[in-house]
């Protein structure tokens, strides 16, 4: 008897870890394609504008695809959709190594974008039928820590192999991994459970427009709202903070991977947390305001850049805190049968955000306005928390 505990205990860590490689490696090649862009410039002689449209079909695919791979999660079962998902996403990855023109590479990554669209529905739906109920947000927290690391390695590990071999052979290596991946999902046996699923299969059907209720819209409004402030914390790094405090880029992007770092610590806090407390809308409230306060100090350009350091430091980590209350508020919200549907609708909040607000960011730039641009950012958080404040007598 004594061994049935950790037994699942076992079970449940294999299937964290499966679910979070995926996760890391969903990142990973989005953002490990960049530091390529060089020698694939150089080869297929094409454009910054064009290189860019790389990323952006990935994106797209991603974005437009992400609701429907959400329902067929629902309708078929999230592990077959997430084994052809990571699939189709590192093969996709791996063959354009072997492309001979500049269309075949947008191709593939289109291709690699819808098999990225699979991830954040297959994946939850996956954690909450395998995690006992109350492990569940130190899982999401797992989870999100996984999309972290990939988002740091790579660029790191994708330069490193295109430094010892070239930058064909670093998409085939990277591709690869996630094909053995994909087979090892085939063979885990029981460790991906879906009982969930089977459950609410046996549960009358959800008609479509009853998951977009009010309560799901705000939560969708929340995730373009915070995304909105990220994106250009992140991408605007190297420009504000040199224009603020005089120093490198060099500089601005040892501040920016603190950032970055403290963030994905601040989400492992943040799953312990969202398992001990029900009120995970106070968690987001306090956590923005503490965030948004130290953006506005760090705006004023008053102060030593010591202090910059600091305050995104714990920014970072309070921001953090963040991501597994927001996956517990989701999945509280997701009707009985539509657990994938609405993670994957919610999520699409990300790809309108980081798609809309850079424009408003460069924007600023362009006319000189920098301080604005952390106030800007502090300003979508502040309406995150309006939001919340709005909804939680009446969704939460």
């Amino acid at each position: 008897m004594s061994h049935a505990p950790s037994a699942s205990i076992a079970r449940e860590f294999r299937a964290i870890s499966l679910v979070g490689f995926g996760h890391f490696l969903s990142h990973f090649y989005m953002f490990g394609l960049v530091p390529l862009f060089v020698a694939i410039s150089t080869e297929f002689e094409v454009t910054n504008l064009q290189l860019g449209a790389i990323l952006t079909a990935y994106n797209v695919a991603t974005g437009v695809l992400q609701t429907p791979m959400g329902m067929l999660v629902d309708k078929l079962g999230a592990k077959r959709v997430l084994v052809s998902g990571l699939f189709i996403t590192s093969a996709a990855f791996a063959l354009s190594g072997f492309t001979t023109s500049y269309w075949e590479l947008l191709a593939l990554f289109f291709i690699a974008g819808a098999g990225n669209s699979v991830f954040h529905p297959a994946d939850y739906v996956i954690l909450t039928a395998s995690v006992e109920e109350s492990r569940q947000g130190r899982a999401y927290s797992m989870h999100s820590f996984g999309g972290s690391l990939g988002t740091a390695a790579g660029p790191a590990v994708m330069v490193m192999l295109m430094t010892q071999t070239d930058w064909r052979t670093a998409l085939i290596i990277a591709g690869s991994v996630g094909v053995l991946l994909s087979l090892i999902f085939v063979f885990s046996g029981n460790t991906l459970r879906e009982d969930a699923f089977a459950k609410q299969k046996t549960k009358a059907g959800t008609p479509l427009r009853s998951m977009f209720n009010r309560g799901v819209i705000l939560l969708f409004l929340f995730y373009v709202l915070t995304s909105s402030a990220n994106i250009g914390l992140t991408a605007f790094a190297p420009v504000y903070l040199p224009a603020l405090y005089d120093i490198t880029v060099e500089t601005a992007a040892y501040i920016l991977s603190i950032l970055l770092f403290s963030n994905a610590i601040g989400t492992l806090f943040g799953g312990w947390l969202a398992d001990k407390t029900p009120r995970h809308d106070l968690v987001l409230i306090c956590s923005f305001s503490i965030y948004a306060t130290l953006l506005i100090i760090v705006g004023t350009a008053f102060v030593p850049v010591f202090l910059v350091i600091g305050a995104f430091t714990l920014g970072g980590f309070v921001r953090g805190i963040v991501n597994p209350s927001r996956d517990m508020m989701v999945r509280a919200l997701a009707p009985a049968g539509a657990l994938g549907t609405v993670f994957a609708f919610v999520s699409t909040g990300f790809n309108v955000g980081q798609g809309i607000a850079p424009l408003a960011y460069g924007a600023l730039l362009d006319g000189d306005l920098t301080n604005e641009v952390l106030y800007l950012s502090a300003g979508f958080m502040v309406a995150s928390i309006f939001l919340l404040l709005f909804s939680r007598h009446r969704t939460v």
